[in-house]
């Protein structure tokens, strides 16, 4: 692991938020994947507008499956600034958590997806809406703690995901 680091770095924030807006994305845009999906597994072709918002869905989950695995890349080589000095246990172990559920999520949730349309296996695809639903959870869990840590807490946590350390 690389020296202790007090903020993450630019490409580490700059990833965080992307993925974000990745994610933003194929949650509300998911309508014309599913009308696709409905459409193969009844043999019916898909609409125009479907088809485009699959081509973008298709697109942007795997975007995220790079991005993650290049944040995975990032936190390991270059590491993450430690939780604040006076944080219970308990808090910092239910903050690495969440994080390694949300990473794992972002990197099951293209892959189950993928498995579902190239492979038509209707499994994946419910096992690719339950994901859904839990990186929905994670997200809202994660950004509680986030705002938990900037108002009650009263830590810097937040703010370095909003300033990036100097490079």
């Amino acid at each position: 692991m690389a020296a202790k680091v007090t903020g993450y770095s630019r490409a580490q924030v700059a990833l965080h938020w992307i993925v974000l807006v990745l994610v933003a994305f194929q949650f509300l845009a998911h309508d014309g994947i599913e009308k696709a999906w409905r459409g193969f597994r009844s043999g019916q072709p898909t609409p125009t507008d479907a088809a485009v918002l699959t081509n973008m869905h298709i697109g942007a989950g795997t975007l995220v499956l790079m991005l993650a695995l290049l944040r995975i890349y990032l936190r390991l080589t270059r590491g993450a600034p430690p939780p604040p000095a006076d944080e219970p246990r308990l808090l910092q172990l239910a903050a690495e958590a969440v994080h390694l559920l949300i990473y794992a999520l972002l990197i099951a949730l293209p892959l189950s997806g993928a498995v579902a349309w190239f492979a038509g296996v209707a499994a994946s695809a419910k096992v690719h809406e339950w994901l859904t639903n839990a990186l929905l959870g994670a997200i809202a869990v994660h950004i509680g703690g986030a705002l938990f840590q900037h108002f009650v807490r009263r830590s810097d946590v937040l703010m370095r995901m909003l300033s990036p350390q100097r490079d």
